[in-house]
C-alpha cells in the first residue's frame, strides 16, 4: 500500500511536470525591469528547483528567497555560489546567516552579477575606455518563528548600479512570511513581498517595482520528496511569473533536483556530508547553458537545544509566578517561552488558557480562601484538568454565593471547551466540600461503597488536605477489602489531624493484627469513628 501510493504521487508529479511546461511555453517573453538582476536566485539548489524557493526557505539563501525562512536556521550557516551566466557575464552570491535565541536569526549577504567587454567611443569613433556594467545589493536580513505555524522575516538592502562612470543607489526593504497549515501538516505556504519601501540615494529614473512573489510547498515520503511551485507579480509587466520544482533525497546525504519557469529548464544535484554541503545545477537557456554551483559550510553549536533549555526557564519562572496567584506576569513568561520555543504544544496551550483567565483575574487576591481555591483552578486548568477546574470553582461559589467573577470564570471556561451542558444545582446551606462528604457518608451506610469512595476522592481536588475525605476514603477500601489501602489512607487523615485517637487507636489495632488471617471486627466500629 505505502509502494503504491509513492508510485502514484510520483506519477502526478511527473504529470504535473509535463502540464508546466505547456504553460510556461505560452507564458515567456515578459521583458526586463529595473533590478532584474535580482531573478537569477541564489545557491544552486534552489536554481536547480527552478528558483520556485520562497515557501522551501530554509538554509543560508533565506537571505535571497524568504527572511522568513531564517526561523528555521538551527545553526550558523555561510553559502557561496559563482557561475557564468553566458559568455561575459557572471553572477555571484556570499550568504552568512547566524541563529539567536530571542531574536531569530539574523543573516548578511551579497548578489553581484558582472557584464564586461564593453567599449567606449569618442566623437571620432575612437575607442577610449573598456568598462564593465556592475549592480550589486547587499543585505541585511532578520526572521523569526512566531509560532509553530508561522515565520516573519524581513529584508533591508542597499543595492547599487554602474555603468562606466555613473553610478545609482537605494535602500529598499521587503518583507516575507511562511505558513505551514495546521491541517496539512505537508504543506507550506510563503510569500516574499520585495520593495515595499525605495529611498533612492543617488539620482536615478528608475523606479525597482514593486514584487509579489507567493508560492507552496508539498512534502511527502517523510519529507525526501518535495513539489516547489512558486507565482510572481511585478508591477509594470503583465501576467504572472511562474515556476516549478522538484527534489528527492536518496538516504539523505544525496538529492536529485529538476526545475523550469518561462526562461530556462534546470536539472542538479546535491550532496550533503556532515557540516558541508555541494550544490550543482544545469540550466538551459535561449543563450546556451549554464552551469552553477555553490557550496555550504554549517558550523558551531545548535541554537535549538539553548532555546528550548531557556524556554524551559521561562516556563519554570511563569508557574511559579500562577503558583503565586500573578497571572499577567506569568503570561509574560509563557509569552517568552512560546517565542522561544513554538514547536511547544504545552507552551501553546498554556499561554492560549491563561487569555480565557487574565480579562477576569489579572492577579488572584489574596491572602483569602478565594486565592488558594483560584490559584488550584487555574493549575488544573492548565494542566488540561478542565471538569476539575470547574468543580473548584464551583465550590468557591459554595463559599461565596454570587461572587461575578467566578460565575464569569465559569461562563469562560466552559465557553472555550465549548462545553454546553448546564450548570448542575449547587446545595444551599451548605458548601460543596461539605455536601460531598456528608452524601458520601450516606453512600457508605448505604453498602454502596464505591460511591462513597468516588464523592470523598473528588473532595480531594478541592480540598487536597482533608482530613476527613481521607477517612472517608479509608473507610470505604475497608469496607470492600482493601486494607492496605485503607490503612494507607487512614493514616493520611491522622497525618492531618493528629487529634484524632479513635482513629489513630484503630489503625494500631489493624496493623499489630496484619498477620491474622481472621477479620478484626465488623464494620459498626466506623459509626463511633465517624
Amino acid at each position: 500500500m505505502k509502494t503504491r501510493k509513492e508510485l502514484t504521487g510520483l506519477m502526478l508529479t511527473a504529470a504535473a511536470i509535463f502540464a508546466f511546461n505547456f504553460w510556461l511555453e505560452a507564458e515567456k517573453g515578459t521583458g526586463g525591469t529595473p533590478g532584474a538582476f535580482l531573478s537569477y536566485g541564489a545557491g544552486a539548489r534552489s536554481m536547480a528547483m527552478g528558483k520556485a524557493f520562497v515557501a522551501e526557505a530554509s538554509d543560508a539563501s533565506a537571505t535571497y528567497w524568504n527572511p522568513a525562512g531564517l526561523g528555521n536556521v538551527e545553526r550558523q550557516e555561510a553559502m557561496m555560489l559563482h557561475t557564468m551566466l553566458w559568455a561575459g557575464t557572471s553572477y555571484d552570491f556570499l550568504s552568512y546567516v547566524r541563529p539567536m535565541t530571542q531574536l531569530g536569526a539574523i543573516g548578511l549577504s551579497m548578489v553581484k552579477m558582472t557584464t564586461g567587454g564593453f567599449e567606449g567611443y569618442d566623437k571620432y569613433n575612437e575607442k577610449t575606455s573598456s568598462f564593465s556594467d556592475d549592480q550589486m545589493a547587499v543585505t541585511m536580513s532578520m526572521g523569526k518563528k512566531f509560532m509553530k505555524t508561522l515565520s516573519l522575516g524581513a529584508n533591508f538592502r542597499y543595492m547599487t548600479h554602474t555603468l562606466d562612470w555613473h553610478t545609482n543607489s537605494s535602500f529598499l526593504i521587503d518583507m516575507g512570511g511562511l505558513y505551514a497549515l495546521p491541517t496539512m501538516p505537508n504543506l507550506r505556504l510563503g510569500f516574499n513581498i520585495q520593495n515595499i519601501f525605495e529611498n533612492k540615494l543617488a539620482p536615478t529614473e528608475d523606479d525597482m517595482p514593486l514584487t509579489i512573489r507567493m508560492g507552496a510547498v508539498y512534502k511527502q515520503f517523510k519529507e525526501k520528496l518535495s513539489i516547489t511551485t512558486d507565482l510572481v507579480s511585478t508591477t509594470g509587466v503583465p501576467g504572472l511569473e511562474s515556476h516549478f520544482g522538484v527534489e528527492y533525497w536518496l538516504l539523505d546525504h544525496f538529492a536529485f533536483r529538476a526545475g523550469m519557469d518561462a526562461q530556462e529548464k534546470t536539472f542538479g544535484f546535491g550532496v550533503n556530508w556532515q557540516n558541508l554541503g555541494f550544490d550543482y545545477a544545469m540550466a538551459m537557456h535561449d543563450l546556451g547553458l549554464s552551469h552553477r554551483m555553490s557550496a555550504s559550510l554549517r558550523f558551531g553549536p545548535s541554537i535549538a537545544a539553548k532555546r528550548k533549555l531557556d524556554a524551559r526557564q521561562e516556563y519554570l519562572k511563569a508557574h511559579a509566578a500562577f503558583e503565586k496567584g500573578y497571572l499577567a506576569r506569568g503570561k509574560d513568561f509563557l509569552a517568552n517561552a512560546v517565542s522561544l520555543d513554538p514547536q511547544n504544544t504545552d507552551y501553546v496551550y498554556e499561554f492560549d488558557r491563561i487569555d480565557v483567565v487574565i480579562p477576569i483575574y489579572n492577579e488572584v487576591p489574596k491572602p483569602s480562601k478565594e486565592h488558594e481555591l483560584l490559584r488550584r483552578s487555574v493549575k488544573k486548568y492548565l494542566d488540561r484538568r478542565v471538569e476539575h477546574s470547574l468543580q473548584i470553582l464551583r465550590y468557591l461559589l459554595t463559599l461565596d454565593p454570587g461572587n461575578a467573577k467566578v460565575i464569569a470564570l465559569i461562563q469562560a471556561v466552559k465557553s472555550k471547551e465549548r462545553i454546553g451542558t448546564p450548570e448542575p444545582e449547587l446545595p444551599s446551606g451548605m458548601n460543596l466540600v461539605d455536601k460531598s462528604l456528608y452524601d458520601s457518608l450516606n453512600y457508605f451506610y448505604d453498602g454502596k461503597y464505591e460511591q462513597a469512595l468516588k464523592l470523598a476522592q473528588d473532595v480531594l481536588i478541592l480540598e487536597p488536605n482533608s482530613s476527613m475525605a481521607y477517612k472517608r476514603i479509608g473507610s470505604a477500601f475497608f469496607a470492600i477489602g482493601e486494607k492496605d489501602k485503607a490503612v494507607s489512607n487512614w493514616k493520611k487523615s491522622i497525618e492531618l489531624d493528629p487529634t484524632d485517637e479513635k482513629l489513630r487507636q484503630f489503625v494500631s489495632k489493624i496493623e499489630r493484627e496484619s498477620a491474622e488471617t481472621a477479620p478484626t471486627e465488623g464494620l459498626d466500629f466506623l459509626d463511633s469513628m465517624e
